[in-house]
């Protein structure tokens, strides 16, 4: 089953949706927040006081955030699909989706042996994006956009209508 797009879901049910999908991505924030803070030295008492946590909470909430890969440069996610769930969060607008997704450094997919037709793609594939449509997070219309763009695919189009 597809996942709906924002404008697909109820009106009334798009405050919760939209709330939920930005719960995930200020988590994942908080999760760098700590990361970073751990990594510019400051000690787990500081961090605990400073957010108002018990200084074992810190550890543990600075084992998983040891596990969160940052953005890349430029970008406003690690991967393909977090940009995605940026824009569906309404963090990022549309333009700035399509820039950062054309833009995006592609890790290459895995290919199949001819035997075993399971793949799994490692972080950062085109194949995420795929995921991102499916899942209701970007529309049709950019997967199709950022598709023609990193091909330039819109390019040829032109030039081949002022001939």
């Amino acid at each position: 089953m597809a996942a709906m797009t924002i404008a697909e879901v109820p009106p009334e049910a798009r405050a919760a949706v939209l709330a939920r999908r930005r719960k995930e991505m200020v988590e994942l924030d908080y999760r760098r927040e700590l990361r970073r803070l751990d990594q510019h030295g400051y000690s787990q008492r500081e961090i605990a006081k400073w957010l108002g946590i018990a200084q074992p909470s810190v550890l543990s909430a600075l084992r998983t955030a040891a596990k969160v890969t940052m953005p890349l440069d430029g970008f406003s996610g690690a991967t393909p699909y977090e940009i995605c769930q940026r824009y569906a969060a309404d963090f990022i607008d549309r333009a700035k989706l399509v820039d950062e997704l054309t833009r995006f450094p592609y890790v290459k997919g895995v290919q199949t042996d001819g035997y075993d037709s399971l793949i799994v793609d490692p972080d950062g594939t085109w194949s995420e994006v795929g995921d991102a449509v499916r899942r209701g997070l970007i529309e049709d219309e950019v997967y199709e956009e950022v598709f023609n763009r990193r091909h330039g695919i819109a390019v040829a189009r032109a030039e081949h209508a002022d001939t």
